[in-house]
């Protein structure tokens, strides 16, 4: 069913600093060294994206890659039925209504023994293959789909959580960053043979995980001068605080912000959707901005389309930017002379001291 590859890159031998963009690393040092000097009223905040940007790769879709290799669900099957994307229209040329009977007649064959904690055993039925790829497929589909998009896709990935607790969902994270941080930065390729009309599917997951050091030492150097920090991830929320802490990063779980769901008794995740919180996306993280975090943002830190409201926050003196080499809107930022433009080696996944990025 699958099969992955590598690639190699050249690499830059970091300094004792890292491999910041010597340009990047003055303006911070001297922006903060201001504040020590002279303290901004309301107090200073620093505000992080986290996935791709404090981290190399993103936690919610290796914990999306990670259910789906192990089969860790508690989401029944009527209600997989509800969150899958719903219509009677196409997606990528394909009926909804049959994909959506497809992976829940799956999933209905495989509940039995992920219920009564057979997934080893289950991962050996025939239509695992078509539900692992299918689901993939479906899910990287329905984010590029103009109808459905990350709007959909990142409160969709969130709801696959029902059922655990808050506690359980935070120790999911922790065993995800233990697995995939052993991985090679590769990627997974899915392929599958599904009944007509779906026909031949294919679908790619990334692997591999890791820490960008010098994000981590940025927030140390943020605590000494006394700068509150903040994450604010298109990630389920309680995903990014089972792994922050795990990586190093010095942040309360109080100041994370990420993708909720309503809690049922016990704290349990449900599938229903957010009332009176935004989804962590675009306008939705400036508002969980003015709406949750009191303070002067001194700092916006971010990596992709869902960061550049955010990052054009007005009076932000550190704007710093991932350049991931993306082609949406955030590019349009690339240039722009009050961004901390940090370029990344994209194969490797670390920094490099330049404001240009390297393609695997």
């Amino acid at each position: 069913m699958t099969s992955s590859g590598t690639a190699t890159c050249t690499t830059d031998t970091p300094s004792p600093e890292g491999n910041w963009q010597p340009d990047n690393l003055a303006r911070i040092t001297t922006t903060l060294q201001a504040l020590v000097d002279q303290r901004p009223t309301p107090a200073p905040v620093a505000i992080f994206d986290f996935d791709n940007t404090c981290i190399f790769r993103d936690i919610g879709q290796a914990t999306f890659r990670f259910q789906i290799q192990h089969l860790r669900y508690r989401i029944r099957p009527e209600e997989l039925e509800v969150i899958l994307p719903q219509g009677e229209g196409e997606l990528a040329g394909r009926s909804l209504a049959t994909i959506r009977s497809m992976l829940v007649q799956a999933y209905r064959e495989l509940w039995p023994m992920i219920e009564s904690g057979q997934q080893a055993q289950a991962k050996q039925l025939p239509v695992y293959a078509l539900f692992a790829t299918l689901l993939h497929w479906c899910t990287d589909m329905a984010r590029k789909d103009a109808l459905f998009g990350p709007r959909y896709v990142l409160p969709f990935m969130g709801k696959l959580l029902a059922g655990f607790t808050i506690a359980e969902v935070r120790q999911l994270a922790v065993e995800v960053v233990e697995q995939v941080g052993n991985e090679p930065l590769s990627v997974e390729h899915f392929s599958v043979e599904a009944p007509a009309p779906i026909g031949c599917i294919e679908a790619n997951s990334p692997t591999g995980l890791h820490l960008y050091p010098e994000m981590r030492d940025l927030m140390e150097r943020l605590a000494e001068v006394g700068v509150e920090r903040y994450v604010i991830s298109a990630s389920t929320e309680w995903l990014v605080a089972g792994a922050a802490p795990l990586l190093g990063f010095p942040i309360d779980a109080a100041h994370i912000f990420g993708i909720r769901a309503p809690l049922a008794a016990g704290e349990r995740l449900t599938i229903d959707d957010a009332d009176a919180y935004p989804a962590t996306y675009r306008q939705g993280k400036t508002e969980v901005i003015r709406r949750f975090i009191s303070g002067t943002p001194v700092l916006v830190a971010g990596d992709a389309d869902t960061d550049y409201e955010m990052l054009t926050l007005p009076g932000v003196p550190l704007r710093l930017l991932i350049n991931r080499q993306q082609s949406g809107i955030i590019s349009s930022l690339y240039p722009q002379p009050d961004i901390l433009l940090q370029g990344i080696d994209l194969c490797r996944g670390r920094f490099r001291p330049s404001h240009d990025s390297l393609s695997a």
